[in-house]
């Protein structure tokens, strides 16, 4: 799929800065007048051209590289070659453009107007002393021991995306994300590290602010920072929930000092950049399915049928000929012995399906603030993805708020609280068929051939259309789908003994719902002029699921150095409890399609069905850590960990892990220079952990 964005205005208290402005040429002596009056301001807003390319100190060129004004909003990035192209205003000759890109560090540099701009990024390490988040705390990164990767909010930054699963893509080494198709409600599979169960699969832990979520009902733009826990040395902290390791998600909070509000708005619009060569013309089609048919069966007879409602035969595949040959013929005509439409049709089948382009828009804001004693950041988003479909299309609409806020009391108290609420809804159509859960793409080998067509001369569906888009034609056949979230942590952070000694404890509570409802509607259809049947079931049907949730964690943290030797010891307690119940409806016989309800349906086939499931964790954990003038470390981390899931006499487990350090480029005999290797150290790690991942 391609794309392109046009990003509309980005707004920074208090000032407001727009990213394309509009001239149009004045027209009349009132232009002429304007002209004489603003002559300077128009001479000053002259657009030049800033061209270049970005390559790695290789020469390389490096594709995606962002180029922006600095302290502005006009930029643009590199294409697959590395080379850029911006228009921009005489104005802004002079001036510093920041060029960045993911994996790379960041470039300042003033480019030439109308010359070729040649700038060199250099690889990223990133900073030994960047704080990285693990389990349960945080560690500058010299001092890891375990496999731990880290990335910000920079990789999410002006690009346009459903949800963060596709942001990650790419991004994180040993991250691999498998998504089955792009549908943007489908969620994914996270493996970090390929296989690591032999008996039974699973997926990576994800912690959203320390709690269980789902990133698809994530707002992108309230990302701080994602960490994974690639190995059992970092994830054993985690326990029985850990074997596919843990990715933890850290949103924004409040920032000190002045307001900032931060506005942006997009507008995409992406169509398929290859598509599938199928074979539109009929005769062509018809040809060369009678000689695969004649020669599957020995050549000794032809089809009779393209399949169970589409007739064929030779004098079929004459007429055909004869409108290949003739398009002036009609394509329809009526069969004199049984009245019958028949059909020699060419349809593209792909362009009925497919519309040419379909958009999709983003508006997020957020303001944030505060001060030493009380702070606030609030964040609101609306994304919509307009479908694929040419009739009766798929919406996607997702809707985000965050409200995060802390106040100290004292200054050795922080009380903090966290609100989250996300709902997504989403309309797509469905086919009225046999089997409820029959996609399109499964009806396209058995109907969608070029001799058949999508409508009658008189406007009516034909029995082809009718069981492949007839539902999408009428608009009234649909599956609507509505999650609604919200979630509420409140926590504290109590330090003493100068900060040496910490102290933290939440409290998370939330719901979780989900309701899909599925209308299926008998599609019209006819066969011959003046006579009607109809395609599929009347019935509806419902699921509902509520997810229930309670989680806390209470945790003591102390470190203290003497001499060169730095301690850190953490210990805490883990409680979380699930609880989902699930409720499925279905009956036959709808009164009125339009007002669809269950009180006003009176078929006597129905089916009431529920369930569920409930499930609570219990956990003690702890971490050491030690290191001997920042050269030799070591780490050890354990579990206590106790699952429901599991039988009474097997809950309980025991999950340790030790991992060591040692900076060789700290010794005193390595006289490398650290222009060549900046640091280089040695990590071994061992650990077991345990598969809850059962239901």
């Amino acid at each position: 799929m391609s794309s392109f964005m046009i990003e509309f205005c980005k707004l920074r208290y208090p000032r407001i800065r727009c990213s394309r402005s509009l001239m149009k040429k004045p027209l009349g002596s009132f232009s002429f007048l304007l002209a004489l009056f603003l002559f300077v301001p128009v001479i000053s807003m002259a657009q030049s051209v800033l061209q270049g390319i970005v390559t790695d100190p290789d020469g390389t060129g490096i594709a995606g590289a962002s180029i922006k004004l600095k302290g502005g909003t006009t930029g643009t990035t590199t294409d697959a070659a590395g080379h850029f192209s911006l228009t921009t205003v005489s104005g802004s000759k002079g001036k510093t453009f920041v060029i960045s890109c993911v994996g790379y560090k960041p470039s300042e540099a003033s480019l030439v107007m109308d010359e070729e701009n040649r700038i060199v990024l250099t690889a990223s390490t990133g900073s030994l002393d960047e704080v990285i988040v693990v389990g349960y705390g945080t560690q500058k990164k010299v001092n890891l021991t375990g496999a731990v990767d880290q990335v910000g909010s920079e990789v999410f930054e002006d690009r346009p995306m459903t949800n963060i699963t596709r942001g990650l893509q790419g991004v994180m080494p040993n991250l691999n994300i498998r998504m089955t198709d792009g549908k943007p409600t489908r969620g994914a599979t996270y493996n970090i590290r390929g296989t690591t169960s032999i008996g039974a699969g699973g997926s990576a832990l994800i912690l959203i602010d320390g709690v269980p979520g789902d990133p698809n009902m994530l707002n992108p733009n309230d990302i701080e920072n994602v960490s994974i826990l690639k190995d059992a040395a970092s994830a054993a902290i985690y326990g029985s929930r850990g074997a596919f390791g843990v990715i933890l998600i850290t949103t924004k909070s409040a920032r000190k000092g002045k307001t900032q509000l931060s506005f942006s708005s997009s507008l995409t619009y992406s169509k398929p950049t290859i598509r599938p060569a199928f074979i539109t013309d009929g005769y062509t089609w018809a040809k060369n399915f009678d000689s695969a048919y004649y020669a599957y069966y020995d050549y000794k007879s032809h089809p009779a049928k393209a399949n169970s409602v589409f007739p064929v035969s030779l004098d079929y595949l004459d007429e055909l000929k004869k409108r290949h040959d003739d398009p002036s013929l009609p394509k329809v005509e009526i069969d004199p012995t049984t009245g019958n439409y028949v059909y020699y049709g060419s349809s593209d089948w792909q362009d009925l399906l497919y519309a040419d382009s379909d958009p999709s828009t983003e508006q997020s804001l957020s303001v944030s603030g505060g001060s030493d004693k009380a702070g606030y950041y609030l964040s609101g988003r609306y994304n919509y993805q307009h479908g694929l479909f040419r009739y009766n299309p798929d919406k996607y609409r997702m809707y985000n708020l965050r409200s995060k806020g802390f106040v100290m009391p004292f200054k050795w108290l922080k009380l903090e609280n966290n609100l989250e609420y996300s709902r997504m809804n989403y309309h797509y159509p469905i086919i009225n068929h046999a089997d409820a859960v029959t996609p399109i793409w499964r009806r396209i080998s058995d109907e969608f051939f070029p001799i058949a067509m999508l409508f009658n001369p008189d406007g009516s569906l034909t029995r082809n259309a009718a069981i492949t888009l007839g539902g999408f034609v009428e608009e009234n056949n649909y599956s609507d789908q509505i999650t609604n979230k919200i979630y509420n942590s409140s926590s504290f952070d109590a330090n003493f003994l100068d900060k040496h000694l910490h102290f933290h404890g939440d409290l998370t509570v939330g719901y979780t719902t989900y309701l899909e409802t599925r209308l299926f509607v008998p599609v019209p259809y006819s066969t011959k002029p003046g006579v009607y049947g109809e395609q599929g079931d009347s019935r509806m049907n419902e699921e509902n699921n509520r997810t229930d949730y309670l989680g806390t964690n209470l945790y003591g943290e102390y470190d203290h150095e003497f001499g060169q030797h730095y301690f850190k010891a953490l210990v805490g307690y883990n409680y979380e409890h699930s609880k989902t119940k699930n409720r499925y409806y279905q009956r036959y016989g709808l009164i009125n399609p339009d007002l669809p309800d269950f009180s006003l349906i009176d078929g006597q086939e129905f089916s009431l069905t529920g369930g569920g499931q409930e499930w609570t964790t219990l956990g003690g954990f702890f971490r050491l850590n030690y290191n001997y003038a920042q050269r030799y470390l070591l780490e050890i981390n354990g579990r206590y960990d106790g699952s429901s899931k599991f039988p009474h006499d097997q809950q309980y487990g025991f999950f340790p892990s030790a991992s060591g350090g040692w900076r060789i480029s700290q010794e005193p005999f390595w006289k490398v220079s650290k222009n060549i290797i900046s640091d280089l150290k040695l990590r071994a790690s061992y650990g077991t952990l345990g598969n809850g991942n059962v239901s």
